[in-house]
């Protein structure tokens, strides 16, 4: 029965910034260490983006499981309609209403169907002074923004390492072909003009 060993790949990134091999100039290993340094800073960038993103959620769920606490619906009664109200984009219309809530009446504009008239009675939210109020967001809103909040600062930190990557790799780009230029150059500077030993000219 014969035996085999199985090997993972090597990153050649590693290899340029480890190895000691001769081809390989000052500009390979900085653009191998800004690589790593770049995978690094996005890996330890996502438990960093995903404590804050629990973070957040913690604090906004508590705060839209307030708001649900403080807030009721009550009916609203429409006082006044005119039929030609301007009817909104949603496809409803503002009137003034009057409602009673917190041991008081309150009164004030609501938003009703454009086909309500008056004396109709509307739900509205109130908070726990009876003053008109937004309906509460749910809590599982807390949940999708804590999320996009982490994926925002995990894609960030990433956006600026690739792009610190980037600017490093033109950099070095733009060194070795100087030097490459240069090596050119050389060589073919080194080979006009010069005569080979043991040949006498003319003769």
């Amino acid at each position: 029965m014969e035996s085999f060993t199985v090997r993972l790949p090597r990153w050649p990134t590693l290899l340029r910034l480890a190895g000691g091999a001769p081809l390989v100039r000052t500009t390979d290993r900085v653009e191998a260490l800004v690589a790593v340094l770049a995978v690094v800073v996005s890996l330890f960038a996502a438990p960093i983006a995903a404590a804050v993103g629990t973070a957040a959620y913690d604090a906004r769920r508590q705060a839209y499981a307030e708001q649900a606490e403080a807030r009721h619906t009550v009916p609203a009664k429409i006082t006044e309609f005119h039929a030609s109200q301007q009817i909104l984009r949603t496809g409803t219309i503002t009137v003034p209403a009057r409602w009673t809530a917190g041991g008081a009446e309150h009164t004030g504009t609501i938003e009703a169907q454009s086909t309500a008239e008056t004396g109709d009675t509307v739900e509205i939210w109130v908070d726990h002074k009876g003053g008109q109020a937004p309906a509460p967001i749910p809590t599982t809103t807390a949940a999708v923004e804590a999320a996009m909040g982490a994926f925002v600062i995990w894609i960030s930190v990433a956006g600026v390492a690739a792009t610190l990557f980037t600017v490093t790799r033109t950099l070095c780009d733009r060194i070795r072909f100087k030097a490459w230029q240069h090596d050119l150059d050389t060589m073919v500077g080194n080979g006009d003009g010069h005569e080979h030993p043991g040949r006498a000219s003319g003769r």
